[in-house]
Order: C-alpha cells, then structure tokens, then sequence
C-alpha cells in the first residue's frame, strides 16, 4: 500500500517548480485562459507565481513535498488583504504581461468580487496537480490543511471554478452550495462553499 503524500507549508524556495506546474496543470483552465489570453505557458506561470509569493509569506499555501501539487489559500478576515509587498508583487506582474492581460485580469477580479460572499472565510485561490498525477489523491492530501484551518476558525471555505467539472471533485470534499456567475466576455463560473465541520 502506497503511503500517504508528505504536504508540507511552502516556501521560497518552491516557487519555480511550484509556479511551472499550476502553468502547466491549467494550460486549459477556462478562466485562466481567459486572464491570459491563450496557452501562454510564461505568462501563466507568472501569473502562478504572483499569487504564491505572498500566500507563502502568509503561511497560506502547501504542497506535496515534491511540488507535485499545490493549495493556496486566502484568509479573508473582515478587515482585509495583505501583506507589505502585495501592491509591487502585481505592478511587476502587470509590467511583465502587459496591458492586454491586466485589462482582463481586472475584468475578472471585478465579476468575481461583484458576488464574493461575505467575510470573514478560507478563500482556495488556487488548487493544482501536475497532469501527469491527477486521480492520486495529491489535490486532496494538500487541501486538508487549509480545511483545516477554516474548521478551527469556524468559517466557511470558499473558491470560485470555471470548469464544470470541477464541482463535482468538489463537492466530495463538502462544496456543496454552487452560485453561478458570469464573467462578461469570459466562462460562465461558479463561487462553491463548504459549511465548517
């Protein structure tokens, strides 16, 4: 019997393996595409990169110890964001990708915070296995921290998908309430929440 992966929190040093697999584990994602513009494998992994920094400064993102897979959570308390490096973190990524990508990357944080739920919650920004590994329990193994830390808060767990699919993966992990939403010009998408346990 194979033994359980080994999630450990990330850190600095994970974030090129880190950020080269979610570009490559969403290279079809629907919403990504639409942020990007296309499989711009360079552009994604900065935008990857761009929100892993600061959730490993936070203690919020965890991997397999061999950066196979990925979570990384958000704790919206009711106060607020975000740590010291957060507003240069996003000019760099916007000067390394351009207008055209942060036009859309706006268009789609706007959609999305027109019906973002109420704080405070766990916020799963982003949950990624290499392709090569899906269907291994990876995802679910890296998700159980954050889970975790929610269930000790007591708060709901949300995150928002474009891909149908992906509601069902979910709600065998307790996302089971599905909002709908609409990104104009982009995929139709969903906010799904999990209950504390």
């Amino acid at each position: 019997m194979d033994s359980p992966p080994l999630v450990r929190a990330a850190t600095p040093a994970d974030v090129d393996a880190v950020s080269g697999m979610v570009a490559a584990a969403f290279a079809t994602d629907p919403a990504w595409s639409f942020i990007i513009g296309g499989p711009d494998r360079v552009a994604m992994a900065a935008f990857a990169r761009t929100l892993l920094v600061g959730r490993i400064a936070r203690g919020t993102a965890w991997v397999t110890d061999d950066c196979s897979a990925v979570a990384m959570w958000d704790r919206k308390a009711l106060d607020g964001p975000v740590d010291d490096d957060h507003s240069a973190r996003w000019a760099a990524f916007r000067a390394d990708v351009g207008e055209d990508i942060w036009s859309r990357l706006e268009a789609y944080d706007a959609a999305v915070t027109a019906v973002a739920p109420e704080r405070p919650y766990w916020y799963l920004g982003v949950l990624a296995t290499h392709p090569d590994l899906h269907g291994g329990g990876l995802a679910t193994a890296v998700l159980r921290p954050g889970l975790s830390a929610a269930d000790a808060d007591g708060w709901d767990c949300w995150l928002e998908t474009s891909t149908p699919g992906n509601k069902a993966f979910y709600a065998g992990r307790g996302f089971t309430d599905a909002v709908p939403f609409d990104i104009p010009g982009g995929p139709s998408s969903w906010w799904l929440r999990r209950r504390p346990v």
